[in-house]
């Protein structure tokens, strides 16, 4: 039998989850749910989370029973996908939690992680470094996509990033060369314009 001093608790109603859990029976069901939070607890220390979420559900394990009965139902269609769709639904909860701790390290700009928290946000909200730059191992940038670049750098002129971030993101030359198209693009200085002989007037 399982180690665990305290029984596994249940939803009291299955209605309010997706249709590949409401299509599984009763124990499959349980199944699926002890197995996600016996994964969510593991603190490293156990193993074997299967057959402790079949004992968990009520499979008997009667001559490892509930290993062998685990093996079979995490082979099943069926029972991946109600694992994958009751993940994603918890998945959801710990959004706002997880956009906290984001917030808290991001206004750390001392924090070993600030930089690449910044990064995270950029990229999510489609303005990323990934989908903007190309960074080689010699540290020069390159930017790929010229609008994403000044889209990029106008969010962190307006999140008040100091510049010497700005230049670490595109090089020395290349934050001046952006910060002129910037600039341009918004209408705040003349466009420069190679010269060009006058046109014949008729």
């Amino acid at each position: 039998m399982g180690e665990d001093s305290h029984p596994m608790q249940f939803p009291a109603n299955w209605s309010g989850f997706g249709p590949k859990m409401l299509a599984l029976g009763e124990r499959e069901r349980k199944f699926v749910w002890a197995y996600l939070i016996n994964t969510m607890n593991d603190d490293g220390s156990k193993s074997g989370h299967g057959a402790q979420s079949a004992r968990d559900a009520g499979y008997s394990d009667v001559a490892n029973g509930a290993k062998v009965r685990a093996h079979g139902l995490l082979h099943r269609q069926e029972v991946v996908e109600a694992i994958q769709e009751v993940a994603a639904r918890e998945l959801k909860g710990m959004v706002l939690p997880a956009v906290a701790a984001l917030g808290r390290l991001l206004h750390r700009p001392d924090h070993p992680d600030h930089r690449k928290a910044a990064e995270t946000i950029l990229d999510r909200v489609g303005m990323g470094t990934r989908t903007a730059l190309d960074v080689n191992v010699s540290g020069s940038v390159t930017v790929n996509h010229t609008d994403e670049a000044l889209e990029q750098l106008r969010m962190l002129l307006e999140l008040g990033v100091p510049r010497e971030k700005l230049v670490e993101t595109f090089g020395f030359s290349g934050l001046g060369r952006y910060e002129r198209m910037l600039a341009e693009k918004e209408g705040r200085s003349p466009k420069v314009i190679e010269h060009m002989p006058a046109e014949r007037r008729e």
